[in-house]
């Protein structure tokens, strides 16, 4: 009897030693290298944005915070000439230079042949833009930091806003003076047609030697109104304004 027992008791003990053994199938392991990478990624991104966001909203500031002095808009000095003033120590004009009488035109005076030749020349998408032109100014941007170059990324209305209101002088060409007037040539483009912009631009600018206006230029040159002027005449005019001296 105490044999069977013992035998009894040794199989049992085989049957739950074999039942202690039996462990379950282990879990593989995490990727926990993956997960920290990809954790680490995401942070980053969320930084990046986030300093992406005050950077958008710190340029809006200081652009609201410039823009908000800039000068009325006056069509009296839309249309007058651009002229040198000389003034006395307590501010009284003593004489100006540079405000010759000019020869003026009308929009439904524009000839096409020159219309086409100024876009093409000062602003290919004047009649797309809303006064600046963030393409034009990206581009200008990128080209000027790798050709070292000094293209600018004005459009033409902006350009008008500038000869009307501003100094043209280089070291005048601040951020603040940069704001104001893209502030103004929006707002410019809201009050006028594209067609009144550019007749004003034609009968403003600088064509060298004293001469304000395109009319103005194409008699002194030629003897004759734009509407009588042939291509190679055409692009003479319409590229004088980029570099008066120069092309002259």
């Amino acid at each position: 009897m105490i044999s069977m027992a013992n035998g009894s008791q040794s199989r049992t003990s085989r049957h739950d030693s074999k039942k202690g053994t039996a462990k379950k199938a282990p879990k593989p392991p995490k990727a926990k290298g993956k997960r920290s990478i990809g954790s680490i990624l995401l942070k980053v991104f969320m930084g990046l944005f986030f300093l992406g966001c005050i950077g958008i909203l710190s340029g809006m500031g200081l652009f609201w915070w410039y823009a908000k002095d800039a000068p009325a808009l006056d069509e009296t000095r839309l249309d007058s000439t651009v002229s040198s003033r000389f003034y006395a120590s307590n501010g009284e004009l003593i004489t100006e230079f540079g405000s010759e009488t000019r020869e003026k035109i009308t929009a439904s005076e524009i000839p096409q042949l020159l219309e086409d030749a100024i876009v093409s020349v000062e602003d290919r998408r004047f009649y797309q833009h809303i006064g600046v032109d963030p393409i034009r100014i990206v581009g200008s941007a990128l080209s000027n930091a790798t050709t070292g170059g000094m293209q600018g990324g004005s459009t033409l209305t902006q350009q008008l806003i500038k000869l009307s209101f501003f100094s043209t002088s280089a070291e005048d060409q601040t951020l603040r003076r940069k704001a104001q007037e893209a502030w103004m040539a929006v707002r410019l483009e809201q009050m006028k047609s594209k067609q009144e912009i550019l007749t004003y631009y034609i009968n403003k600018v600088y064509m060298s030697n004293g001469v304000y206006g395109m009319q103005t230029a194409a008699m002194n040159l030629y003897g004759k109104p734009l509407a009588e002027l042939d291509l190679a005449q055409t692009a003479l005019i319409a590229g004088l304004p980029n570099a008066p001296s120069a092309f002259d």
